[in-house]
């Protein structure tokens, strides 16, 4: 498979997870022969007067990855896709200019555990929820104690 086959993906069989995986994989094989130069952009990047480019640089990447594996959310989910992808990928390329790993087969295991610890986040969302549901009212309490 060629690196830039993400269209030769049957995407529609994947979970999203896995989705958004195989879009990073591709972006880092496409990569592969410019490491040297992704670390000095990088480097440059990271220079406060440079944020607003880096950013724009960084939104465009993510979006464009949202867009290429079928995501058209435009509510408040839009934004948290984007955010949460952001890490991820930042997180990931920093660990695979450091990588010297066969194939960075280690940077495709810290993916693949960044990717599992933000999928522990509804989890513990939903978890918080039902603890919260069971947990008494305190303006309910409060009305109560006022009339008393």
């Amino acid at each position: 498979r060629r690196s830039s086959d993400l269209g030769g993906l049957d995407l529609a069989a994947m979970r999203v997870r896995d989705r958004v995986a195989a879009a990073i994989r591709i972006r880092l094989e496409q990569n592969a022969g410019a490491r040297e130069a992704a670390a000095r952009a990088t480097a440059l990047l990271a220079l406060p007067h440079n944020a607003p480019a880096a950013a724009r640089i960084t939104a465009r990447t993510v979006d464009a990855i949202w867009r290429a594996i079928g995501d058209r959310s435009a509510d408040v989910s839009w934004y948290t896709k984007r955010a949460s992808l952001a890490a991820i990928y930042g997180a990931t390329m920093l660990y695979w200019l450091r990588d010297d790993s066969e194939g960075a087969e280690e940077t495709l295991r810290f993916l693949d555990r960044r990717i599992e610890a933000l999928m522990l986040i509804p989890k513990a969302q939903r978890r918080l929820g039902e603890i919260a549901a069971r947990l008494p009212d305190p303006f309910g309490l409060l009305a109560r104690l006022r009339r008393a």
